[in-house]
Formats: structure tokens, C-alpha cells, sequence
């Protein structure tokens, strides 16, 4: 008897989800092939594709909505990389690598700096698809999520170069590789019972809106207001306490990425993108002095890009997805680079290539 009864409250209960999915479906609902997922306020996690030579997952063709108000189209192509066309075995290839101002969050594929970066080199050779940037970019990624992409699937590219784009918080952001939680998942590293949980985020009507109340949830404790665009406020500073050990750490990474790519006979290039506030009168960054130091100690090409950004007409606001508020005359909105941002960007960065020899004339 008790079996029986037992067997009938789980008859109830699977009837009971099935109809709350089928009603969830009905409103409003389609599965979701995006390659991201919120879990936690403010921090978005990219799925990670174990096999391919990207980090995104292969072939995606749609809009992302991380912030309603700023929806983007992005195209990967079958192996995983932010590029519209497929890798070419005859083209001068370049390995770009970086975070979300590499990957180009907020902008479409055509929009980003490598893709820029592409279009200009071609029209310097006069040739199309002689040269291919190719954009392993992730948003939140490390030079500790790079230096793992590059030893699991980067290095097996055979780049002609690697470019990496330096950022303002490239060293504070280490705090999660000193906490054991990086970015970027290692292969192999999700469970069966996760691989399946994301599964079901993906195609299940009842997750998704789970996960949608528990957002909302979070946001409301928070105070934010999405609606009025607050969700794109930095989040506060942490105390430089662990300011030497960052940088130390930081230190030995570069070192590391150095030396792998040496062995590997693979040139190595770094340039550094100034944050809009250092281009408006903003604190003096930290973060280029120490790349400065490293690149030079280990013979790296490096370029600074706030002089030639500095000399744009209203660089913060023009550059980046930013505004000066009317009456306090801060800037507002998103740091990331605007279309113009990656523009510039790319044009100074394919300037220094050809001019300084990194690219030999082809």
C-alpha cells in the first residue's frame, strides 16, 4: 500500500511539472541558445566549449541581452571563435586574446577591434583574406584564463603572432585566480549532473524562469534598476590590500605566457587600452606602468594606446558607451568601447604592426 501511494504522489508530481512546463512554454518562451547564463549579480559566465579552438560555443548566430537596452548581435564560427568566416590555412593568422574590450561586448562581430584589425590589414595588402585576426576573446577572462586557453588550444593554432590587449583591471581581476575560481572552466571540468543542469537552463521553460525570478531577486536586493540602466554601474573598488600579491602574481603569469610562446616560436605582441576615465581626467593608472615593466624586462613589443587615444575629440564619450550626466558632468553608462572605440583601436594597433615589422610585408 504504501509503494502504491508512494508511486501515486510521484505520478502527481511529474504530472504537475510537466503541466507548469507546458504553461511556462506557452508564455511567451522559446529555448535559448545563448552562450552565457547570469549566476550572480553582475558577473556572466560564457559556456565553455571543450572542443573546438574557441572558447565560445561553436556556430552561434543571434542577439545577446545581457542589458536590454543594449542588445548585440554575435556570430562564432564552427570552432568556437568570435569570427564570421571559417580559419583559413593560407591566410597570415593572428591570434587575438583578451577579455570583453577584445571580445567586443555590446558591438557586432564587424564592430570589434580584431575585425577591424582585419579589414585595414587586407586593404593594406590589397589583398582579401590575406590576413585573418582571429578573436578568441572572453569577457572576464584573466591573463590566467588566457595563458590556460593558449596551452589547451590557442598554441595548437600555429599563429603567424598573439596579441594581447591589456586592460585597467587585468591585475585586480586575478583575485579570482588567487581564490581558485577563474573564469575559464579547465576541459573536462563539469560534472555530468552540471553539463546537465545547463542543459536544462537551455531548454527547460521552468529553469529559465527560475533563474529570471532569481535574477530579479538579486537586482532587487541590490537597489539596482535595470530599467533605468543602473545594472551598468561599476561595482565598488576593493581595498589594494592584496595590491603586491596581484601583481606579483600577475608577474609570473606573463612570464609564463612569455616563455610558452617562445618555445613555441610564435611572436608575441601586447598593447595596452586606457579606461575612458583615464582619458578624462581620471586617477593615473596602475595597471601600464607594470605591463610597461614586464614587456620590457622580457623583450615584448608593447604600445601604449592612451596618447594616440587621448588625441581624439572627446575621447571618453566618443570612444566609449558613455555620457557625461548634465548636471554633474560625470561620465555614465558602460565602460566598454564603443564601434568607434574598436575602430580607433584597431587603427593604431594595425599602424604599429606594419610599422614596427611585426607583420612583415606580405
Amino acid at each position: 500500500m504504501k509503494i502504491r501511494a508512494a508511486l501515486l504522489y510521484l505520478m502527481i508530481i511529474v504530472a504537475t511539472v510537466i503541466v507548469a512546463e507546458l504553461l511556462a512554454r506557452a508564455y511567451a518562451w522559446s529555448p535559448s541558445r545563448d552562450g552565457y547564463t547570469a549566476d550572480r549579480l553582475g558577473q556572466w559566465r560564457y559556456y565553455h566549449s571543450a572542443g573546438g579552438s574557441g572558447d565560445l560555443m561553436p556556430n552561434q548566430d543571434g542577439h545577446w541581452v545581457i542589458w536590454f537596452h543594449r542588445p548585440y548581435h554575435v556570430q562564432t564560427n564552427s570552432v568556437g571563435l568570435r569570427n564570421t568566416a571559417e580559419l583559413s590555412s593560407d591566410a597570415f593568422r593572428i591570434l587575438a586574446i583578451g577579455d570583453s574590450q577584445t571580445f567586443g561586448a555590446y558591438n557586432a562581430n564587424e564592430d570589434t577591434w580584431p575585425a577591424w584589425a582585419e579589414n585595414d590589414l587586407n586593404r593594406r595588402f590589397k589583398q582579401a583574406g590575406r590576413v585573418q585576426v582571429l578573436n578568441a576573446g572572453i569577457s572576464g577572462y584573466t591573463i590566467s584564463d588566457e595563458l590556460a586557453y593558449l596551452k589547451d588550444k590557442g598554441v595548437a593554432l600555429k599563429p603567424k603572432l598573439v596579441l594581447l590587449a591589456v586592460i585597467e583591471n587585468d591585475i585586480t581581476d586575478l583575485r579570482k585566480d588567487l581564490a581558485g575560481t577563474s573564469q575559464r572552466p579547465k576541459a573536462g571540468e563539469l560534472s555530468g549532473m552540471e553539463t546537465t543542469l545547463r542543459a536544462m537552463g537551455r531548454s527547460s521553460a521552468l529553469v529559465s524562469l527560475a533563474e529570471q525570478v532569481k535574477t530579479s531577486m538579486q537586482f532587487a536586493a541590490a537597489g539596482v534598476d535595470i530599467k533605468r540602466g543602473e545594472g551598468d554601474r561599476p561595482a565598488p573598488t576593493e581595498a589594494p590590500s592584496d595590491e603586491a600579491q596581484l601583481e606579483g602574481r600577475y608577474a609570473e603569469l606573463f612570464r609564463e605566457t612569455v616563455a610558452l610562446l617562445k618555445d613555441k616560436s610564435i611572436p608575441f605582441a601586447v598593447f595596452y587600452i586606457p579606461s575612458a576615465e583615464a582619458l578624462d581626467g581620471g586617477p593615473a593608472p596602475t595597471v601600464e606602468p607594470v605591463v610597461r615593466r614586464l614587456t620590457t624586462e622580457t623583450g615584448t613589443p608593447y604600445l601604449d594606446l592612451t596618447p594616440v587615444l587621448q588625441r581624439q575629440p572627446d575621447p571618453a564619450e566618443r570612444l566609449y558607451l558613455l555620457q557625461k550626466a548634465p548636471k554633474t558632468g560625470q561620465l555614465t553608462g558602460n565602460g566598454h568601447l564603443s564601434r568607434e572605440g574598436h575602430a580607433a583601436v584597431a587603427g593604431a594597433v594595425t599602424e604599429w604592426l606594419t610599422g614596427s615589422g611585426l607583420i612583415p610585408a606580405l
